[in-house]
């Protein structure tokens, strides 16, 4: 079986940086704040403005998506089905064309005969897994440290 994040050694590894990474987003999360209630920022609209892409990511495969593609980088159709075990090709096909839609991922059609469909994130979808894998990595740890 392969190395999982919450064996031993890796999750040594990740729990220093998570921990520092914490400690960093506390005072982001203090300093956005202090920032919001000095300025008088209209949370409401803040709020709305989130929501769609929210709904978006928070779907059934989206994250896992978003993650495989970060970590391998480059995937076709049937690698990332492959990689997202259960997932029927009509639902990758939908949550694709979703983050296709919204800018998160890019389709590159290349060769001609067969054509070779290939996933990747862009920049904006680079960055929400950037952002979005210390939080995933910190539930896992906690998840497993519960038990």
């Amino acid at each position: 079986m392969a190395p999982q994040f919450t064996d031993t050694k890796p999750a040594a590894i990740l729990e220093t940086e998570l921990k520092e990474l914490i400690i960093q987003s506390r005072k982001f999360s203090q300093k956005l704040k202090s920032v919001a209630r000095d300025c008088h920022v209209d949370i409401h609209h803040e709020r709305k403005a989130t929501r769609q892409v929210l709904q978006l990511i928070l779907q059934k495969w989206i994250i896992e998506i978003i993650h495989i593609l970060f970590i391998e980088e480059t995937q076709r159709f049937n690698d990332l089905k492959r990689n997202l075990r259960g997932i029927s090709s009509r639902t990758l096909t939908s949550k694709l064309r979703s983050l296709e839609d919204a800018g998160f991922v890019e389709r590159k059609l290349t060769g001609e005969r067969p054509t070779i469909v290939e996933y990747t994130l862009t920049e904006r979808g680079q960055i929400l897994a950037e952002l979005s894998t210390p939080i995933i990595c910190h539930l896992k740890l906690q998840c497993t440290s519960d038990r």
